[in-house]
């Protein structure tokens, strides 16, 4: 089993290849890239190793699923900047030896605008929507080790203009004996539009790569993660500055060592995690990316910091998280998971 998971994983990975270019802005469906889960938006937007488990992030890796999350499930919303709006609910279920089977719908709603034609008259109202509905499942093919695959489908329809596609997921999950340890790899948006916007203009896909690591300290209600993300492209930084002039000029001085140490941070979110009661928990990180893209000289905005709290009962357990991402707006994350239904 391990053998053929791991040549799956292979394959896959050799396929993406004539995808490691890409980056965010030049693929489609790109709301699969925002964090579902409060926890996730909390530790920086992208952690995939939480060292609580949450079944709200079997969409970013389905290898996180396990045992533990059978019958429950997680409900979220976030309400999004410009009034867009971002909802999801996600179920797990224990399939008995052969792993644990998990499904999910994610939903973007742009909202209503007027619609007016090329003559200046009004034409109506129009509304922009996306979905993505994913079954998932994981197995441990190890005492340490565990792997999963997400399938989902997706549909998008812009005003008048539809599409439709498929894609594929894959994640492992190390989890040491004592379970302070935590790793994840992920391979996400692998797949194919089916149905482009338009005939002959068939775009790809938000594939990432994405590495996460966290650590819970043995005598204290603590614990650290770290996430690399957009593996699948160096250039993250690069790309992001390169509209601006103003800003690439007065960087053309940097000596190499500087422009290869900002690419890197721009791979990199920060977390920490405190539960000083098995009642609460308090969450905060920060994204590097997200601060070196959309901070201002000017303010003291906070872009890329984010925090979160969360409260644990029996049966359900309710989480916020607040992320920054510029001066003009930040996004709040809610979630509800009922246990043990």
């Amino acid at each position: 089993m391990l053998k053929k998971a791991g040549v799956i994983f292979l394959l896959l990975a050799s396929a993406a290849h004539p995808l490691l270019a890409q980056i965010g802005g030049e693929s489609t469906y790109n709301f699969l890239k925002i964090a579902s889960s409060p926890k996730s938006a909390a530790l920086a937007g992208a952690c995939l190793a939480p060292l609580y488990n949450d079944v709200g992030m079997a969409p970013q890796n389905p290898a996180l699923l396990d045992s533990s999350m059978r019958n429950t499930y997680a409900l979220t919303y976030l309400a999004y900047l410009a009034g867009i709006s971002h909802s999801s609910l996600a179920g797990a279920w224990r399939a008995g030896s052969a792993g644990t089977l998990g499904a999910s719908i994610v939903n973007l709603s742009y909202g209503s605008f007027d619609a007016w034609d090329e003559a200046g008259e009004e034409a109506g109202r129009f509304s922009a929507n996306e979905l993505a509905v994913g079954l998932h499942y994981s197995r441990s093919v190890l005492s340490f080790l565990s792997v999963g695959v997400t399938l989902s489908a997706v549909a998008s329809q812009l005003e008048r203009y539809s599409s439709y596609g498929l894609t594929v997921g894959l994640g492992a999950r190390y989890r040491s004996a004592d379970g302070l340890l935590n790793a994840t790899l992920s391979f996400k948006s692998l797949g194919v539009q089916l149905k482009p916007y338009r005939e002959d203009n068939r775009e790809s896909l938000p594939f990432e790569i994405q590495l996460g690591v966290a650590k819970k300290l043995e005598r204290a209600p603590l614990g650290f993660s770290a996430s690399l993300n957009d593996l699948q492209s160096f250039s993250v930084y690069a790309n992001a500055q390169e509209e601006d002039n103003t800003l690439n000029a007065s960087r053309q001085g940097a000596s190499t060592m500087t422009k290869i140490g900002r690419e890197l941070l721009s791979h990199l979110s920060l977390g920490v995690e405190v539960a000083p009661s098995k009642y609460f928990y308090v969450m905060g990180g920060y994204n590097f990316r997200r601060s070196n893209e959309l901070s201002v000289a000017e303010s003291r905005s906070g872009a890329g910091f984010s925090f979160g709290v969360g409260i644990l009962l029996k049966y359900v357990e309710i989480s916020y998280a607040r992320a920054i991402y510029h001066v003009g707006g930040a996004t709040n994350h809610f979630g509800v998971v009922l246990k043990g239904f």
